[in-house]
């Protein structure tokens, strides 16, 4: 099953008014309504940090044994993007995606990847 965390503390710079949802909550929510419209299993983990503060709202595809992929500069209209970038991802064996499996709205939202092998882990 693919996982997505999203971000609930974004924008930590520029707090929703008392009453408002975070960008990074509505982004959740666009998040799970786009998966359950879609009937997809996509789990939608909420953090309160992703460490992507300057450059708010941030998302992370995550599995064990494979690459993680950050994203930044999100709003909830990327729930689309989202979810089928995900789609992909979860298709992978090693989380490494090609350009053309990466929606064009999100390519210059991408903040890092991280890619550690199961060897590194043992020598390191």
């Amino acid at each position: 099953m693919a996982r997505i965390f999203i971000c609930t503390t974004c924008n930590r710079y520029a707090q929703a008014p008392p009453g408002e949802m975070s960008p990074g909550l509505r982004l959740a929510q666009a998040m799970k309504r786009e998966a359950a419209a879609a009937g997809n299993s996509l789990a939608v983990r909420m953090v309160e940090c992703l460490n992507t503060c300057p450059q708010p709202c941030a998302a992370a595809l995550r599995e064990p044994g494979k690459a993680v992929i950050r994203f930044g500069r999100l709003e909830p209209e990327d729930a689309p993007a989202l979810l089928a970038v995900a789609e992909a991802y979860a298709q992978t064996r090693n989380g490494d995606l090609a350009d053309s499996a990466m929606p064009a709205r999100l390519r210059a939202k991408v903040t890092g990847c991280i890619t550690l092998g199961v060897h590194e882990l043992a020598e390191g």
